[in-house]
């Protein structure tokens, strides 16, 4: 038996999925120290500085932050590997990060890793697809292509089996501007719907896969202090131009919802195979005899579901949401 979780990280070359992990281990690393961190000094070493990179940008007034993705595009495919510490048993997880281009199914010279990228899904139990806001709220979409999300359906849809149970978290980043206020949390929560409509129609009743599914939106700040200037997209390359919001530290938030929704999840998991006396679950193994009991208790009440812009869409009771309410 494998007892490694696996977590796939979808989107763009350089759309932040890098950022996003890099964010998620300084938190819990800060706020959790010793219970979840990077397996290996390569692992942290690679989001320590990454983190320290956007920190440097969002510190630093002489000049606007551009972006043509996140800190820095992906060109190969990355694993991150994490270890969840505190009980008897550590439970290891393994987060991956591929190039978008191996994403494109219409690219023969992908065809190998597009294999490879869906065959790693079919394995997860948790998928994160990263989304680059401004390419779907800026110009009425007209630059959402830049954001990948066909390409993320297409391989999520190939990729699913009926015999396991997913979590789907559409994460948009750079999304500072559009939670500005509750409409403007509203019009992106409305608008990343519509994009990732077929994904989301995956966990309803008239899909095979109905009760298998669950779906989340959790918008995420990664750098907090900044907002979108301007669009540059004259060379056919969209360039983000982002300016500091005046007096205002850098402060990422919601950073951590990703991974609280996805140990909940997984816990749920646990329940299940337990009621169905699978004993010889990888779930059973990793939180069986209470292993771990009081730091997933810990991430689990961290989870916020009032958070702007943020929707359970889909298989609430896959998740297992404690007490049904979070903070403001």
């Amino acid at each position: 038996m494998n007892n490694e979780l696996y977590f796939t990280v979808l989107g763009p070359s350089g759309c932040g999925k890098t950022t996003l992990l890099a964010c998620m281990n300084e938190y819990f690393s800060r706020v959790m120290p010793g219970a979840f961190e990077p397996e290996n000094p390569a692992t942290f070493n690679r989001l320590s500085e990454a983190y320290d990179k956007l920190r440097h940008e969002a510190e630093d007034d002489s000049h606007e932050i551009i972006f043509s993705g996140g800190v820095e595009g992906t060109d190969t495919e990355h694993q991150y590997p994490f270890v969840l510490k505190g009980g008897r048993r550590d439970v290891h997880m393994r987060f991956f990060d591929f190039p978008g281009g191996w994403l494109n199914p219409r690219d023969p010279e992908q065809s190998a890793h597009f294999s490879d990228v869906s065959a790693k899904i079919a394995r997860s139990s948790v998928i994160i697809a990263v989304i680059n806001s401004p390419y779907l709220m800026q110009y009425s979409g007209k630059y959402k292509d830049y954001a990948g999300i066909d390409e993320a359906e297409y391989i999520i849809e190939r990729s699913l089996t009926p015999d396991s149970d997913k979590l789907i978290l559409l994460v948009p980043v750079k999304c500072e501007r559009y939670l500005a206020s509750p409409n403007d949390a509203d019009e992106l929560k409305t608008t990343v719907k519509s994009c990732f409509n077929h994904t989301i129609s995956l966990a309803g009743e008239a899909s095979p896969y109905h009760g298998k599914i669950a779906v989340a939106l959790l918008p995420v700040k990664t750098m907090g202090n900044v907002e979108l200037s301007r669009f540059d997209a004259r060379d056919g390359n969209p360039a983000l131009f982002f300016r500091r919001i005046t007096d205002s530290p850098f402060m990422p938030e919601y950073t951590d919802q990703p991974l609280r929704y996805a140990m909940s999840f997984l816990l749920e998991e646990y329940k299940k195979s337990r009621a169905k006396s699978n004993l010889s679950s990888m779930y059973d193994f990793m939180f069986g005899s209470g292993n771990l009991d009081g730091i997933l208790d810990d991430i689990r009440q961290g989870i916020r579901v009032n958070t702007p812009g943020a929707e359970i869409i889909a298989g609430q009771e896959l998740i297992g949401i404690p007490g049904g309410e979070g903070d403001e």
